[in-house]
């Protein structure tokens, strides 16, 4: 992208040399240090977003895909307001090329999500799906009707729900988990 840019800024005859202090010039150990702490602001204290998803206990590979789709989305997001400030600082040649880009990332978003949608196709079970919620709500429908046949205290019904919700906090990635064990090689 970069190379676009300084061969843009060759033909219109302008600098590529930012304007604002340098980071070396704001923070004691310069610009690698600098760096180092956007992306952990970025990443809420995490220091890449490989140990952001590990610290969000994401290890399975459609929990990465997924994360990995959203990233490449935010990042859509900023090359378009790159290029909405562009167009709005009357550079449009500048904005003509960032909306390149980010159709570019775009086309490698929808990509991606099609190999989401084949890696859920050959796991066959989305967890993510609306259709997950319909299936909890049948079982827990029927657990709460079996608990009224036992005429089950309602102490014991909210021990009951209150224990598996905990058991079950991380759902979908154990799901996931069981899913990639028993999946063919």
């Amino acid at each position: 992208m970069e190379d676009d840019f300084e061969k843009m800024q060759e033909d219109c005859g302008t600098s590529t040399e930012v304007m604002a202090p340098q980071p070396a010039d704001i923070i004691p150990g310069g610009t690698s240090e600098y760096r180092d702490q956007l992306i952990r602001k970025y990443h809420k204290g995490a220091a890449s977003l490989v140990q952001r998803l590990r610290d969000d206990g994401v290890s399975d590979n459609e929990g990465v895909l997924l994360a990995l789709i959203e990233e490449v989305f935010k990042e859509t997001d900023n090359l378009l307001g790159n290029g909405l400030i562009a167009t709005e600082n009357g550079e449009i040649q500048t904005s003509s090329v960032i909306s390149f880009k980010r159709a570019e990332v775009l086309e490698k978003a929808i990509k991606a999500v099609q190999s989401k949608q084949q890696f859920e196709k050959e796991s066959g079970v989305d967890v993510d799906s609306p259709s997950m919620v319909v299936i909890f709500k049948y079982f827990f429908g029927k657990v709460k009707d079996v608990f009224d046949l036992m005429d089950l205290p309602d102490e014991q019904r909210d021990l009951f729900f209150r224990t598996l919700g905990e058991e079950t906090e991380n759902w979908k990635k154990e799901l996931r988990e069981e899913f990639e064990a028993v999946k063919p090689r």
